[in-house]
């Protein structure tokens, strides 16, 4: 009986190279709604996420990960819709799993929020033949898989996610039909039944000072809750501009991650891995590349701001469209967009620490003259705020709020502990009937405005 000849390293880690292909996203950090969609949610505003994957670089067909993942949450509504695609590539053998989903968030705490998911999606598989090793084309294994077509199957997967104000936990499940797959060809007959894949997220960020959070997780994988693997990861971020990590598993890999965010909304990362002791020369070392780009990025999308995950950036970072002729310098050096200033507009100074301050202020003046002082980073008032833009930085919300005051409209900032992020509000509400009226008042001025409740 002839036979293909596939490398056997690839089945020790993988399992039967065509009954289970088990994915490795080692940046599984990067973004948690890779592998928990439920996990969009905690974003602020839409991205999308591209990854490549390959282990083992020094055997022949190793296993080759690509992923497109693109999410969409919705938090006026506290919803979410996403789109997955995935291509398993394991030697001759492609699976390729396409998802849509939709999440819905649920307050349980005044800062813990439980994010739910389901998705409904394909999973097909085909063979390449001019990938594989074999004696003889007559074989009648090799003319099955050559001449039977892609096997086609739908999935469902389910997904929960829990964020507080510093920690986070995650169950997944996928392939909860455990589809099963049929190769015929003459008498030769193939099938197996996929297994179910669960998976355990959770993780910590730890404030080092400094602008510095270490970030702490593990990620835990079931394949029929018979077996299991572990990831864990540690990275140490600096103002959400750069990060640099370690991290391993339980097959014996050990590496190292870094990555930056070369604009706001923005992320480019790299991790590279390698076995330990003999495996080493025989197996080869894994890379992968990862790239975040959130919607403001792209001009559209946007919330005037980052989401909770961006990489926001700080002082000196111009936004807006229309050119600003005024003859005053802005304190951050910012070039600042909106509507029309020139040197004609009238100069006058004040210290803003409240939103009644600026109405005070009066409207038509030199954004220059208004001064922004830090906020404490304590948690604001209950109410409901109607705002208009979320940043990871302090400097990007003073912008918006000149932004806006140049169109003749006042706004103030909140700072939000559970997330640790910067709101721009235009007002707050005793109760969310109010807080809806006050939106058709400002959509007209304001092109996206959402309401945010603080408890």
């Amino acid at each position: 009986m002839k036979k293909i000849n596939i490398i056997s390293a690839i089945a020790l880690c993988i399992g039967s190279v065509s009954a289970q292909m088990g994915a490795k996203l080692d940046q599984y950090y990067m973004d948690y709604s890779m592998i928990n969609p439920a996990a969009m949610n905690t974003h602020e505003q839409g991205h999308v996420t591209l990854l490549y994957n390959k282990m083992f670089s020094a055997v022949p067909g190793s296993p080759q990960t690509t992923v497109l993942n693109i999410a969409m949450p919705v938090p006026a509504k506290n919803t979410g819709y996403g789109l997955y695609y995935m291509r398993e590539r394991v030697g001759f053998s492609e699976m390729h799993n396409a998802y849509a989903t939709y999440a819905y968030s649920l307050p349980i705490a005044s800062t813990t929020n439980l994010n739910l998911g389901m998705s409904v999606g394909v999973l097909s598989q085909n063979f390449d033949m001019s990938k594989a090793i074999y004696i003889s084309s007559n074989d009648p294994i090799v003319k099955s898989l050559m001449l039977t077509p892609p096997v086609t199957r739908a999935d469902l997967r389910a997904s929960a996610f829990v964020n507080g104000e510093k920690w986070f936990w995650g169950f997944a499940i996928s392939r909860l039909s455990k589809p099963r797959f049929d190769y015929i060809y003459y008498n030769y007959t193939a099938s197996y039944q996929m297994q179910s894949q669960a998976s355990l997220l959770f993780g910590y960020n730890i404030d080092l000072g400094n602008d510095i959070l270490l970030k702490p997780s593990v990620y835990v994988s079931a394949y029929n809750f018979d077996y299991y693997r572990v990831q864990y990861n540690a990275s140490f971020n600096y103002q959400d501009k750069f990060w640099m990590g370690i991290g391993g598993n339980d097959i014996g890999q050990i590496g190292g991650n870094i990555g930056f965010s070369p604009q706001p909304d923005v992320k480019v990362s790299y991790s590279y891995n390698t076995p330990t002791g003999a495996q080493r020369i025989a197996l080869g070392n894994s890379h992968e590349f990862h790239t975040y780009i959130g919607f403001a990025s792209l001009g559209g999308g946007s919330r005037n701001g980052a989401d909770l995950n961006s990489n926001g950036g700080g002082e000196g970072e111009g936004e807006g469209e229309a050119n600003v002729n005024s003859t005053g310098d802005d304190g951050n050096g910012e070039s600042e967009g909106g509507a029309n200033i020139n040197s004609s507009a009238y100069k006058k100074e004040v210290t803003v620490t409240s939103l009644e301050d600026l109405v005070a202020f009066g409207a038509g003046k030199d954004t220059s003259g208004i001064k922004l002082p830090p906020i404490e980073k304590v948690k604001p008032s209950p109410g409901f705020y109607l705002v208009a833009g979320l940043h990871s930085a302090e400097a990007k919300a003073n912008k918006q709020i000149k932004d806006l005051y140049k169109k003749g409209i006042f706004a103030y900032k909140i700072y939000d502990p559970s997330n640790k992020s910067y709101y721009v509000f235009l007002k707050d509400f005793p109760s969310e009937k109010d807080a809806n009226k006050g939106i058709f008042y400002y959509e007209s001025a304001v092109p996206q405005v959402w309401i945010r409740e603080v408890k």
